[in-house]
């Protein structure tokens, strides 16, 4: 059956896995800024503090992105999977949504004035 050191071995992968998703689930700030992103190109930033909605007519293709209380969504896409409008909405630093075939990128940033790290 089952040796002693087995289970403590998934033990130790259980705990460590709670430990990782913890720290991905509730590590994240509220972010301040939404960058989006057209073809590698920065189309504009706006502050997640004030509601609008934003259109993007890129390479004969429509997005719209909607920003409500903080939140950002992908409202509207002339793509063909809808995914990046079926993913929901973002809000916490780091977090993004992307329309593949439009090339629209949608990132939030800043928030917390804590470093990830300092390089010398």
């Amino acid at each position: 059956m089952f040796k002693k050191a087995d289970i403590v071995l998934a033990c130790a992968l259980l705990i460590i896995g709670f430990a990782v998703s913890y720290v991905l689930a509730f590590g994240q700030s509220e972010g301040t800024t939404l960058t989006i992103t057209c073809d590698g190109e920065t189309f504009g930033t706006y502050s997640l503090l004030e509601d609008k909605e934003i259109t993007v007519e890129s390479n004969g293709h429509i997005n719209k992105i909607t920003i409500d209380d903080g939140v950002v969504s992908m409202s509207f896409s002339d793509c063909s999977g809808q995914d990046c409008v079926n993913q929901g909405s973002i809000s916490k630093t780091g977090e993004n949504i992307v329309c593949l075939p439009n090339r629209v990128v949608l990132e939030i940033s800043g928030g917390s004035d804590e470093y990830d790290s300092i390089a010398r």
